[in-house]
């Protein structure tokens, strides 16, 4: 049995620190949880800046993941979404500071699109990443290289380039590199 306690997944490697903010999660987020690196919208929520999950349209990503409920051992231990001992309204809740990165920096991802959408809509192409390349959010609020006419197909009517690409994934290194260009 593993003795490492609260060994944070490595979803998302900071390489040069960006810009970073507070946001509060929304309760579809929240309910199914998130990974280092997700890529995020404002929404209306109950409280100010209020996040959920991007569908192309985007105001940054989460630094840090949701705590791993189906195993204790790997979850984040600098955000979280169970108890805080902050109140009795924000402990129900959940109350926690989430941090979103929202402009510079260089960041490692190893959550991404591995496939470019085929003419039918369907991420079935295997993507291919080249250096300098424009980067944009997909509409499963991944980092995607696909034009923008077949991001329109799937349901991303303005697709923003967030950043050029940095560090083309390969065999033992399989995260993307970001240089965010906000």
């Amino acid at each position: 049995m593993s003795s490492n306690l609260n060994s944070t997944l490595n979803y998302l490697d900071e390489i040069k620190m960006g810009d970073k903010f507070q946001v509060s999660v929304g309760p579809i987020l929240r309910r199914d949880r998130w990974v280092a690196g997700t890529w995020v919208k404002y929404v209306q929520g109950d409280e100010d800046f209020t996040v959920e999950k991007s569908d192309g349209l985007t105001c940054g990503f989460l630094l840090y993941g949701s705590e791993n409920y189906d195993d204790a051992r790997t979850s984040t231990y600098r955000n979280f979404t169970s108890y805080q001992n902050t109140g009795t309204y924000s402990s129900a809740r959940g109350g926690n500071i989430v941090t979103l990165v929202s402009g510079g920096g260089r960041f490692l991802f190893s959550q991404y699109e591995e496939f470019n959408i085929d003419p039918q809509g369907n991420r079935t192409i295997p993507a291919t990443y080249s250096l300098n390349e424009n980067l944009k959010i997909s509409e499963n609020g991944l980092l995607c290289n696909d034009t923008d006419v077949n991001l329109n197909a799937v349901g991303v009517a303005n697709p923003t380039v967030v950043g050029i690409c940095s560090k083309i994934p390969s065999t033992g290194s399989e995260k993307l590199g970001l240089d965010i260009k906000y």
